[in-house]
């Protein structure tokens, strides 16, 4: 039955199909949660790109046509027999159940015929009866229900690619929103350890643009350096190492400790430093090996302190 709940919330089934989806929805759960997937992911996809209104002109030209064309529909009141088929079987005289309490028109009634006038049934083969209340109509052959069966599959198809690309998208609007959660709690920290008595800092902005947004902050207190690693990238531990450095003057950056960068890993990260030591600036690289070298060969982030 998920096929014709597919069709059925794709608005593509004949009134006594509805009528059986109908009917079948109102004790089936799974059918339900079908049918509303299929309602999200047609109306996201309806929502997902640009809304364009037609020209003017073709849009005049659509209505004039729409009221030059002959409307056809069902009257007030009237309803639908289950497996009374519309548009299919021989043509003849339409047949509509009232409803309660409304006399039919005689429009609807068949006029009635004298023996003399009845057609003669045709030779070899018994009379057909004619369409009529609560009889239905004659079935499509296996093309339609293979039509029927192709258009579900179709739909069910473009629900799962239009939900996979919805997914796609739920997700990185969740993992933007992550990175931005982590951003501010990296920030808290570091307001928090500045607001720590004795405590001097230095934001470091990428060399070739200081005036960039920080990508790591250094905070020494009681002469222990940490490193905030905010927009670092994280290093291949088996062969790469960041090295924090220290400044002062023309004098050569000492190297002051090593640290990694691993993703997920945002709190303030304590610098082992060989020696203690006050700088005026500070400038973190990406080295090669799991040793500081001499001297920095790839400074990424460089700034002065701050108190």
């Amino acid at each position: 039955m998920s096929e014709q709940t597919v069709g059925w919330a794709l608005h593509a089934l004949e009134p006594d199909e509805e009528l059986e989806v109908i009917e079948h929805l109102a004790g089936c759960a799974e059918c339900r949660r079908v049918a509303a997937d299929v309602a999200g992911v047609t109306t996201g996809l309806a929502t997902a790109l640009p809304q364009y209104e037609p020209p003017r002109g073709l849009r005049d030209a659509i209505m004039e046509e729409a009221r030059r064309t002959p409307q056809a529909g069902r009257g007030h009141g009237e309803r639908v027999v289950p497996g009374d088929r519309i548009g299919s079987g021989p043509a003849g005289p339409e047949y509509v159940v009232p409803s309660p309490g409304r006399r039919p028109a005689p429009a609807l009634v068949p006029p009635r015929q004298s023996p003399s006038s009845r057609p003669e049934p045709a030779r070899g083969g018994a009379e057909r009866p004619a369409a009529g209340p609560g009889r239905r109509r004659a079935r499509r052959g296996p093309s339609g229900r293979t039509g029927r069966a192709l258009l579900a599959t179709a739909a069910i198809v473009a629900v799962l690619v239009g939900g996979g690309v919805l997914a796609g998208q739920i997700q990185a609007l969740r993992s933007e929103r992550d990175a931005s959660i982590a951003q501010a709690q990296q920030m808290e920290d570091v307001l928090g350890a500045l607001a720590k008595p004795g405590t001097t800092h230095a934001f470091l902005a990428s060399p070739t643009d200081p005036s960039a947004a920080p990508m790591a902050a250094v905070i020494v207190q009681d002469g222990r350096p940490e490193v905030m690693p905010m927009a670092l990238a994280p290093n291949q531990v088996d062969d790469q190492t960041y090295v924090l450095w220290g400044l002062n003057g023309d004098a050569n950056p000492q190297a002051v400790g090593t640290f990694d960068v691993r993703t997920g890993i945002n709190s303030p990260m304590s610098v082992a430093s060989p020696g203690s030591g006050t700088y005026e600036q500070y400038a973190v690289s990406l080295e090669r090996g799991r040793v500081a070298p001499p001297a920095p060969s790839a400074v990424v982030a460089a700034g002065r302190v701050e108190t």
